[in-house]
């Protein structure tokens, strides 16, 4: 996310011990992590409109979790997947973005010194870390404070990185026009019933931002030693994780931080970093096709290229010769299917031919396949399009000028419902279909 903010889609992190009871009311186990018996952290995920989610009136505070967890609704930041955290002592509930694209975490703080974004209620109160007993400033010399100001290029710009007075770290972190700065901490990090996972998590105090969505912040899982990601491993037996985002509102999801299940349908090498953002995942992508027949490109032009995968982003985004390429062939496959293509809007759209029945049926849409390195992902319609309404569809690819320009990443939207996997000791990034 730290290349976009979109980053990241609803989720509400837990141990899953208990199923929600899908009537409005979820039982506090709902939203409950466990430790499995080979070292992995396990977390349920929720789709945006998944009933445990639902912003029913029967829905409050006290019946979802004795540690006082909200959930939000679909309004508190579209196309993103959240996960439920505490922080500090008494612990202070967040609802944050899951993004594969950042590193550093952060939350809105209290006493807010310029300007901060509106947080939903639902996603929890803003954190006061004079309020926690356990909150510690990060000082100027701190490793960590070094290494964030390195990573986000404030070295450029000393002193603004430090409040000497106080001996206090600065950070400020961007994404795209978006952006969070506060000062660096250290708290009791909680999931779940008031479990502790790190007694002395560090994150940023956000106290001036831009920022588009309603949460509470954001939960980086960058490869960097700071980031939720590699704080979490430090207490695990393998460098990995997992997760399953849903595509269907009644289905659950889940995230897993360390050990999992080595039987993977698909899989192609990880590589770490993309030109300066050393920090985030990449895979080599070597064509595309639709329905099974491969894009037509000039022969001459070398269309392999290099995504980010980040969970922040919904969309995904390739290049323009490629993606004019994709557009076309969708274009003439949905109108063999009775759709033409509305032209004038950003996004490449589609409306059933006058008289056309205009409900909408994924089976008969045409599918996308991404030919990765020893893989190839094949996209359901479901992952290839957005349905805006009854009678509209949208590509849920863009060219990469419409993202972050010469950046090409691989969003979201296409892999949900399907296990992915970051093993970071053997590299590699695997796929299973239909896993949630």
């Amino acid at each position: 996310m730290e290349l976009r903010l979109h980053v990241l889609v609803l989720l509400a992190l837990s141990y899953i011990v208990g199923p929600c009871n899908c009537t409005g009311l979820c039982s506090p186990a709902s939203y409950e992590f466990r430790l499995s018996k080979d070292g992995a952290f396990h977390f349920p995920v929720f789709h945006r409109k998944h009933p445990c989610l639902d912003p029913s009136p029967a829905v409050h505070a006290a019946s979802v979790s004795d540690a006082g967890t909200v959930i939000g609704d679909d309004e508190i930041h579209r196309g993103k997947y959240l996960m439920a955290i505490s922080l500090g002592t008494p612990a202070v509930f967040s609802l944050v973005t899951i993004d594969t694209g950042s590193t550093l975490s952060w939350v809105n703080c209290e006493r807010c010194q310029i300007s901060c974004h509106d947080q939903a209620v639902k996603a929890g109160p803003r954190f006061d870390p004079h309020i926690s007993a356990t909150y510690r400033q990060v000082g100027c010399s701190n490793a960590d404070c070094v290494d964030i100001h390195v990573d986000n290029g404030l070295g450029l710009l000393t002193p603004y990185g430090c409040n000497d007075e106080t001996d206090t770290c600065i950070y400020s972190v961007r994404y795209g026009s978006q952006y969070s700065a506060g000062k660096l901490g250290r708290d009791r990090l909680a999931l779940g019933d008031n479990f502790t996972v790190v007694d002395d998590f560090i994150f940023g105090c956000s106290e001036d931002d831009r920022f588009y969505g309603l949460e509470a912040g954001v939960i980086g899982f960058g490869n960097k030693s700071y980031s939720f990601f590699n704080q979490m491993a430090r207490q695990t037996s393998y460098s990995a994780f997992a997760y399953c985002f849903p595509s269907d509102h009644q289905a659950e999801g889940f995230l897993v931080v360390g050990p999992y299940p080595q039987r993977l349908e698909l899989v192609t090498p990880l590589m770490r970093g993309y030109g300066r953002r050393w920090y985030v995942y990449s895979l080599l992508l070597l064509g595309m096709a639709v329905d099974g027949k491969r894009l037509e490109v000039d022969p001459t032009v070398d269309t392999r290229q290099i995504m980010v995968v980040d969970s922040g982003t919904e969309d995904t985004f390739v290049s323009p010769l490629v993606f004019y390429a994709l557009s076309e062939a969708v274009t003439s496959a949905m109108g063999g299917k009775g759709y033409y293509r509305e032209y004038g809007s950003e996004k490449v759209c589609f409306r059933p031919f006058q008289g056309s029945e205009p409900a909408v049926t994924w089976r008969d849409f045409p599918t996308v396949e991404m030919q990765f390195l020893r893989a190839t992902l094949k996209l359901p319609p479901e992952n290839v399009f957005h349905q805006q309404s009854a009678d509209r569809i949208c590509l849920a690819f863009q060219p990469d000028a419409s993202g972050v320009r010469d950046v090409r990443i691989l969003g979201n939207k296409a892999l949900r419902s399907f296990r992915v996997v970051y093993d970071l000791e053997k590299m590699n990034f695997g796929f299973q279909p239909r896993a949630c």
